[in-house]
């Protein structure tokens, strides 16, 4: 038997859920008919949605059906709720689209009808209500292909409207040969020839609707089941099943993690390739290519994605994060060598694409068979093409892709030799070392054309400070890869998690109704998995997929979230977490300073969705402050700053310079690097890279900075060092610490240089009013900020639409009653961001230490280190 994994989407209150308890009495699953008003209802299983009427998280329940078997997904119709619709679209193989007869087309429901074309998910639509007072047939089908813009088969006609004799009756018009003959040569061609007949129309009708090149229409009300057993029909024969291979790779996404009774993580996932078997060990994390980071861009696309959609950490073709033009690991040459090049020539260098840089058959890197460096005979000495390391040509040899234990470059291991002399970097910065300028060991350098080092440099002082194109001075432009296909765009701070493993320890699947354990799942399912502990919404298990996407508009509003008596601060910040952890969106941010944790939140309804929520499962009483709008900012010019290892005012042991380029709105946040990869051990370019996701999260205004691109144009350690008969010594060599503490200030500084424009949040509104009302409507639109672009009169009302900043539709749905005579219709929704032109410019309270603030900033840093080593 086939599967269809089946999307219910709607407006609130056009009747999804009821219409999902339609389709599981009519398939025979349940024996009494839910009601929402009653709380009754098999998917809204939350008290507080039973209490409020209205589905808050997305339900999952099967049903079988003659030729198929349905897993389908209920989800919340209203729009403070759209991330749960988000996180459903990724796995569904099909969609039914709910329109009520009564209030017809509506803000939401064109938002997820656009979103459902765009991610071409086949979508029937069912036109729910047809029973109740006021429903219309002919007009909302009108209003349907007027106002969505999509082609349209109506499946039938509605008859009796507005009684509860309502009913649909079945049968194709002749519009629907006209709308299937677009999209299909050979039908028009017989449609000309006057030859064609009903099966073919038909036959036509499921291939188009499959391919979502077309929607057929129902008429129907989930209260009487008119219209529901034609429904059906459609499901099984004009949606595509689920497709995969249960014996290809494990490859599955989770598009919902909450927590059971025992305060473990349940996760769900839709397998898309694979099976997943009980113990099972797991791997999981983000999904994408890897090192994709995550979050949102300016126009609410997935972090870590272009212009046209492309997976986060990729190149222009889509490549892997770090990856060359050839989609090669980072810091590999073409082909795939590993940093630190052996060989003086393209021929003579090891081709090894495992990650890290790891020895073929447990050989160090860079060696043939025989051990002897790449590209020389037994009795070759060290040329001009010898690898930075050893004067007498001896190779770096590399351990696997772990890294070493002391912050070394990933899969780098140390030359022989080199920790008995405290040497475990390259650097040309040899301060604190006891060997004179221009000497390892006891081996003067030589100053050789094309080895990449410069006069009196030593023979493995690769790192040191380095500069716009990662050369030291003199150094020729033809050394080493530059990672330019390093891109990913990042939301402020969050950056890509490593994969983490797991074990599977329970797993059910959705049959008839409820969820049933088994001991193993195929690829097409929807399964219950437990066992993850660390598991997040959109992580991938197994085989990385695509990356997570976000098809709709980040939150733009932000509220502080305020204890109430005898509430523990802790206790809070725990149970939203884990409130994050089912809706990663609420993004919640604490500010030690103050004292203060805040959220995001798309409307009022989810404010008090959370509270009820604290209140109900934790216990914990609170209240909100105001709610304030979330801005961004863009850099308005370039900007460029350094600072140097050993220089002053610079405390750190690191080099680090960077450059903030402005980018095409819309386009997030791009990282690159001017510096070779193989210049200083990985971790240091990692910890800059993270330190720069996380310093954007809050611009020169205290809000996210996106739509530019950083650049590393400097790079610089001090090596390893120890002394005699000693362990290492902190104090004159870099860690990590160095450059993530470094990195704010440098960053902060480019900013300053670069300039900064708080953009606020604009939503596209439609208003329908009297005509006679505009006189006193647009004096108050003009005042709240609001720019009608358009107006259009029909008969005796006037319909307008425009942009309004966010933070002003609150105040303008207030006076929309008392100005219209309460017949004025509003509906907005996200558009883009516009700069701040009027007015105060918006700042938000800042959560770090302050990187604007160097002398603050530098003791903030230095106290908590002096905590941490006491």
């Amino acid at each position: 038997m086939h599967l269809l994994n089946l999307g219910i989407l709607a407006h609130v209150d056009a009747g999804k859920t009821s219409l999902t308890e339609r389709l599981l009495h009519t398939a025979g699953v349940i024996d009494e008919l839910g009601s929402v008003d009653a709380g009754s209802t098999t998917t809204d299983t939350l008290a507080l949605e039973r209490r409020r009427g209205i589905t808050i998280k997305s339900a999952v329940v099967s049903f079988p059906l003659d030729g198929v078997t349905v897993n389908l997904i209920d989800t919340p119709g209203h729009p403070d709720f759209i991330a749960e619709v988000e996180r459903v679209l990724g796995v569904l193989d099909g969609a039914v689209l709910v329109v009520s007869a009564a209030e017809g087309v509506q803000a939401q429901t064109r938002i997820l009808m656009r979103t459902l074309r765009r991610l071409r998910i086949p979508t029937l639509v069912f036109v729910n209500k047809i029973d109740r007072r006021g429903a219309r047939g002919t007009a909302v089908l009108h209003q349907m292909a007027r106002r969505l813009a999509v082609p349209l088969v109506p499946m039938g006609t509605a008859a009796a409207l507005g009684t509860r004799a309502a009913r649909f009756v079945p049968g194709l018009g002749p519009a629907a040969l006209d709308t299937l003959a677009d999209h299909d040569d050979a039908l028009l061609a017989a449609y000309l020839d006057g030859d064609v007949g009903t099966d073919r129309l038909r036959a036509a009708l499921a291939v188009q609707s499959r391919r979502a090149l077309v929607h057929p229409v129902y008429f129907g009300s989930a209260v009487t089941g008119a219209g529901v057993p034609e429904l059906i029909t459609g499901l099984e024969h004009l949606l595509p099943p689920a497709t995969g291979d249960p014996d290809g790779p494990l490859s599955a996404t989770v598009f919902k993690v909450e927590r059971g009774p025992a305060g473990e993580k349940v996760a769900y996932a839709r397998l898309f390739s694979g099976t997943l078997r009980v113990r099972q060990r797991v791997p999981f994390g983000d999904g994408g290519a890897e090192g994709a980071p995550g979050g949102w861009a300016a126009d609410g696309r997935a972090a870590g994605r272009g212009a046209d959609g492309r997976a986060g950490g990729g190149a222009v073709d889509g490549r892997a994060p770090g990856g060359g033009a050839d989609g090669r690991v980072p810091g590999r040459a073409a082909g795939g060598q590993a940093p630190g090049r052996v060989g003086g020539s393209p021929e003579s260098q090891v081709i090894d694409t495992r990650v890290g840089g790891g020895a073929m058959a447990g050989r160090a890197g860079g060696r043939d068979g025989d051990g002897r460096p790449a590209g020389r005979t037994p009795d070759d000495r060290a040329d001009s093409g010898a690898p930075a390391g050893h004067a007498d040509g001896r190779a770096t040899g590399r351990r696997p892709a772990d890294g070493a234990r002391d912050g070394r470059a990933q899969g780098q291991a140390p030359v022989r030799g080199e920790e008995a002399r405290g040497v475990h970097g390259r650097s040309e910065d040899r301060a604190g070392d006891r060997r004179p300028e221009g000497r390892v060991g006891d081996r003067r350098s030589v100053d050789r054309a094309g080895t990449g080092r410069a006069a009196g440099q030593p023979f493995g002082a690769r790192g040191g400070d380095r500069g716009a194109h990662g050369r030291p001075e003199g150094r020729t432009r033809d050394r080493g890869p530059v990672d330019h296909a390093r891109e990913g765009r990042v939301e402020g701070g969050r950056g890509a998690r490593p994969r983490a493993e797991g074990r599977v320890t329970a797993l059910s699947v959705f049959e008839r109704g409820a969820d049933v354990r088994r001991e193993r799942a195929g690829a097409g399912l929807i399964v219950k998995v437990w066992g993850l502990g660390d598991v997040r919404i959109g992580d991938a298990l197994g085989l990385p997929g695509r990356a997570q996407e976000h098809h709709f508009a980040p939150p733009t509003l932000e509220t502080v979230v305020v204890p109430g008596p005898g509430t523990d601060r802790r206790s809070l910040h725990l149970a939203l977490t884990q409130l994050a952890e089912q809706d990663p969106l609420i993004g919640v941010r604490h500010d030690e300073l103050r004292g203060e944790t805040s959220v995001s939140l798309y409307g009022e309804v989810q404010k008090e969705v959370v509270q009820a929520t604290l209140a109900d499962e934790y216990g914990l009483t609170v209240t909100f402050r105001e709610t304030t709008t979330l801005c961004i900012e863009r850099p308005l010019g370039t900007g460029h700053a350094v600072e140097f290892n050993k220089k002053d005012p610079n405390p750190f042991l690191a080099t680090v310079g960077l450059r903030v380029d402005p980018a095409p709105p819309g386009s997030g946040v791009a990282f690159r690097r001017e510096v070779e990869l193989g210049s200083m051990p990985y971790a240091f370019f990692k910890a800059v890279e993270d330190t720069v996701r996380d310093t954007l999260g809050q611009g020169l205004h205290g809000w996210q900075v996106t739509d530019c691109t950083v650049t590393m144009t400097h790079s610089g350690y001090s090596p390893r060092q120890s002394h005699a008969h000693q362990g290492f010594d902190k104090s004159m060599s870099s860690t990590g610490y160095d450059f993530r503490g470094l990195t704010p200030l440098v960053l902060v500084e480019a900013l300053r240089r670069a300039g900064t424009l708080v953009h606020e949040p604009m939503h596209r509104f439609r208003l329908q009013a009297p005509a006679d009302t505009l006189g006193a409507l647009l004096p108050v639109l003009a005042r709240l900020g609001a720019v009608p672009e358009t107006t259009g009169t029909h008969a005796t009302h006037s319909a307008l639409e425009g942009t309004v900043p966010v933070a002003r539709v609150h105040e303008l749905e207030q006076w929309l009653p008392g100005l219209t005579r309460g017949e004025g219709e509003l509906e907005t929704a996200f558009d883009h961001y516009a700069p701040v032109t009027r007015g105060t410019i918006p700042a938000r309270p800042r959560t770090d230490h302050n990187p604007l603030n160097r002398k603050e900033y530098l003791l903030n840093v230095m106290r908590r280190v002096g905590e941490r080593t006491t």
